[in-house]
């Protein structure tokens, strides 16, 4: 039997000491991860093949495009395959956005065991990222 992919998480995050540090606990955690610096990053990136991407951690404030926007344009574009995402912030009012959107967040400052406990019950499982749509692992598995 052959050894399974790990899942392959995409961090949007423009501070690079954070970015950092969230691609140091998911990659300790086994994940492959790819670190963007700006929503226009994140968006070439999953232009060019969102069906490698399982899962987006994305930040509310970002330069160029807000996080919150830029999970918002995701779900209202059909074309890009669906990819799991949680959001990140240090605002109360972001956190009430990303629920109004359905999507999973966590609030800043938030421990290891938050974030990879919300990415473990989030991650597109194998079965989705192999190309088979699951609509009810959307946009994530509920709100933290």
């Amino acid at each position: 039997m052959a050894a399974q992919t790990p899942a392959t998480v995409l961090v949007v995050e423009d501070d690079r000491a954070v970015g950092e540090l969230l691609r140091l606990h998911l990659a300790n955690a086994g994940y492959r991860v790819e670190v963007a610096g700006d929503a226009l990053a994140a968006g070439r990136r999953l232009l060019g093949d969102a069906r490698s991407i399982d899962l987006l951690i994305i930040d509310a404030h970002l330069p160029y495009m807000t996080g919150i926007d830029f999970v918002a344009t995701l779900i209202a574009d059909t074309s890009i395959p669906v990819v799991p995402v949680i959001l990140i912030t240090g605002y109360e009012h972001l956190a009430a956005r990303a629920e109004t959107l359905g999507v999973p967040y966590l609030l800043k400052p938030f421990t290891a065991e938050a974030l990879l406990a919300l990415v473990h019950k989030s991650v597109r499982p194998p079965i989705a990222a192999a190309g088979i749509r699951d609509e009810n692992h959307k946009y994530g598995a509920g709100v933290a």
